[in-house]
């Protein structure tokens, strides 16, 4: 791993986590605990240890993100009782995958206070998503939709070409400006009126994910739950235009 690697990894994953871990000593001498219910698996019990020590400062005692350090973030920590999640896979309405969860925790979300958990054992980020799950009856009535990673192709040989970058600037004037500003820096002039801010293009580090399918991705489902919507009325190839200058404008952060 490269020296500029590791210190994106550190601005990124690891100095948000530190942030929020701080938050929470700093207006809880003891943070609440999540309460024990005699009806949860063991696997559920597991997680609720784990939700206890790394979520419950951020989501809350109950899982709807009514907690102390939420007042102190511009985009709120999610309502685990609705079982609605933004960050997915699967279409508007559906339940997210279990990878779908594992994913926001590998990955954490980049320019919110959600922090990466990637070194935290897998089973232990398995057990969390198993006791999140109890927040919402919707888990125990629906199945989660099918992930739109099953129809994604291999990324076409056009991504990233001058023709392609072109085009999807193109696509970007006519459908992206309004929120995420001209330039890609989520300053669009109705940005600040809207409830969740606009992602900032530019950002080094993708917030979807690091694969450009994870771009593609967000294109075709949206952000449920934001006014993020999905653009699955464009043609599967627009769609890749638009990803080819979606990436374009973040390596204009760097």
């Amino acid at each position: 791993m490269g020296e500029n690697t590791t210190i994106r990894w550190l601005l990124f994953f690891f100095f948000p986590a530190l942030f929020v871990y701080g938050l929470l000593h700093v207006y809880s001498s003891k943070p609440a605990q999540a309460k024990k219910s005699a009806e949860l698996t063991e696997m559920e019990e597991a997680g609720r240890k784990v939700y206890n020590k790394f979520c419950v400062g951020c989501h809350g005692e109950n899982g709807d993100g009514n907690s102390l350090a939420a007042p102190f973030f511009k985009d709120k920590p999610p309502n685990f009782h609705t079982g609605v999640f933004r960050w997915k896979s699967t279409p508007e309405g559906t339940l997210p995958t279990d990878e779908d969860l594992m994913h926001v925790l590998n990955w954490g979300i980049p320019q919110t206070p959600m922090p990466s958990f990637h070194l935290v054992p897998e089973v232990q980020k398995r057990a969390v998503i198993a006791y999140i799950k109890t927040f919402s009856d919707r888990w125990k009535k629906e199945q989660p939709g099918e992930s739109v990673y099953t129809k994604i192709k291999e990324i076409p040989p056009y991504f990233g070409t001058k023709e392609s970058i072109e085009k999807g600037k193109e696509l970007y004037a006519a459908n992206c400006t309004a929120c995420h500003g001209e330039n890609g820096r989520g300053d669009g002039p109705i940005a600040a009126t809207l409830p969740v801010p606009p992602t900032n293009l530019t950002y080094p580090v993708r917030a979807a994910g690091p694969s450009p399918k994870d771009t593609f991705r967000v294109l075709t489902v949206g952000l449920e739950g934001s006014p993020m919507p999905k653009f699955d009325h464009l043609s599967e190839e627009d769609r890749w235009h638009l990803v080819s200058y979606i990436a374009y404008l973040m390596n204009q952060g760097k």
